[in-house]
């Protein structure tokens, strides 16, 4: 008779949605992975497991015999209002599977690169084989288009010589943004192993691959090996990651080629709240190509440490460049948290294919230190600030040292779960790094200020727009207009869907 009134009680439970919780979640920071929730009824089937399990634990005793005075004396007494329904075993929802070791859930964890969390599409990467497995293919598109109020043009310079620095949007901007014209950013596929060492021994992998202006951008240009040349014109195709990875317990390793650690901003547009980037952006590197550990030494306290060939070489290292990778990430409070890396090393200036040398330095190598602090404060909910500072020292073998170094802010707002504000301020002193320069050649030393405004709108799950204005200055150089102003209001959109 139980189980016939629970098998009852259990149809009506699982025809009901409102006695069913679903759990989904997805995460973009730089080296997220995401993890699926249980099955939706995975809490119902806990109830009847349990169940089960309590029956043959505790099965029925025989009742013994009823006096005819126990009978009577049992029908006149008031039957009580829970004895009218049997009882029910307590539901038990279904919860988040916990995350392995090497993995954190920045919405879930004050541990992210990236405040993004709540503001960003949250469709869920396709996964081989079967629900749950650990690979995983996950793939965007970006466009858009960007212009300024002084309404100057992209102009190229003749014989495919590539865009003209000053014209159109400026030298502020990354590859794509330059540009005034609409045009493809990033065609990006991501295929992963995830890996989870969390009770033993484990591997995994990463590949991307991008198509579009940042395609040329990641390529191994720094060495014209591996990727280089891949693509033709403006848009390129590069692999912005290959790498294995292996992990036990809290260590874990990867060796190929990676995304850098330095800064805040993130090459993949999926993992940034402004269509444009900041000028601390331009000053780190894009990739490194080596092998680069961690190490989980407490809950609050990871330790990284590795070695590359260069900045933005590929497996061959053809000019035998070497770099330490150094940094550590500390969870200061359950909101706030500081991120800290450096790369330090040294490269030889070699003709390249071109004829020119690759550093500008005549032939003299020179050693470089880049460095990032980050501290990253989630407010509330629905607030979170970034302070990010970075560093780039150059000292060239008998020449001129040179540096910059900048202070950048991010605030993001979150208003619903559609829409989000984003404030961006920021400041950097060029000493030759960047080297922009006017129509006059003036462009070793200069100060730069900018402000960006921006939105980002989910109208769909897969679907974000990131519409931004942005006002720049430079306090020396005329950069602008095509190097004659020290000013320039633009804005742009961009729309990034993900499938």
């Amino acid at each position: 008779m139980k189980k016939i009134t629970f098998l009852i009680l259990l149809t009506i439970a699982v025809q009901s949605p409102a006695l069913v919780m679903s759990q989904t979640g997805y995460s973009s920071s730089r080296s997220s992975a995401p993890h699926l929730a249980p099955p939706r009824h995975a809490g119902m089937v806990q109830v009847a497991q349990n169940f089960q399990q309590e029956e043959e634990e505790f099965p029925e005793k025989e009742s013994a015999p009823v006096t005819p005075e126990e009978s009577a004396s049992d029908s006149e007494q008031p039957i009580p209002p829970e004895a009218l329904s049997p009882a029910i075993p307590p539901a038990v929802y279904p919860t988040a599977e916990p995350a392995p070791a090497y993995y954190v859930n920045p919405c879930e964890a004050a541990a992210c690169a990236v405040p993004t969390c709540g503001t960003f599409g949250r469709h869920e990467p396709f996964r081989f084989f079967r629900d749950g497995s650990r690979l995983k293919l996950h793939a965007w598109a970006e466009s858009g288009i960007y212009v300024n109020a002084h309404g100057a043009r992209s102009q190229y310079l003749p014989a495919g010589g590539g865009l003209e620095e000053n014209s159109g949007n400026g030298p502020i901007h990354a590859a794509g943004l330059r540009t005034t014209d609409y045009n493809m950013n990033q065609l990006w596929g991501s295929l992963t192993r995830e890996m989870d060492s969390s009770n033993g021994l484990d591997w995994g992998f990463q590949m991307d691959m991008v198509y579009g202006m940042t395609g040329t951008w990641v390529q191994s240009y720094n060495d014209e090996s591996f990727d280089y040349g891949w693509g033709e014109g403006d848009y390129g195709l590069g692999i912005f990651q290959l790498y294995g990875e292996l992990g036990y317990k809290n260590l874990s390793v990867k060796y190929g080629k990676f995304g850098t650690p330095v800064g805040w901003e993130a090459t993949p547009s999926w993992d940034n709240f402004f269509y444009s980037h900041s000028y601390t952006f331009n000053i780190v590197p894009t990739t490194h190509t080596g092998a680069l550990a961690g190490y989980q030494l407490s809950d609050e306290l990871k330790l990284v440490g590795g070695w590359s060939g260069g900045l933005e070489t590929g497996f061959a290292n053809r000019y035998n460049d070497s770099s330490l990778i150094a940094g550590f990430e500390l969870v200061l409070t359950d909101k706030a948290n500081i991120y800290y890396y450096m790369t330090q090393g040294h490269q030889k200036d070699k003709l390249l294919s071109n004829g020119s040398y690759r550093l500008g330095n005549n032939g003299l190598d020179h050693k470089y230190f880049i460095q990032s602090l980050v501290f990253e404060w989630n407010a509330t909910d629905k607030l979170t600030y970034a302070l990010e500072w970075v560093l780039n020292n150059a000292n060239p073998t008998g020449g001129t040292r040179t540096s910059a170094y900048g202070i950048n802010n991010h605030l993001i707002y979150t208003l619903n779960d559609k829409w989000s504000v984003g404030l961006r301020a920021e400041w950097l002193r060029d000493n030759g790094v960047l080297g922009y320069a006017d129509v006059s050649g003036n462009g070793e030393n200069s100060d730069y200020a900018e402000l960006t405004l921006g939105l980002n709108f989910n109208p769909t799950e897969n679907l974000r727009i990131r519409p931004e204005i942005r006002y720049d200055h430079s306090y020396k150089n005329a950069i602008f207009a095509g190097g004659t102003k020290k000013e320039q209001l633009s804005g742009g959109v961009g729309l990034l869907f993900g499938f």
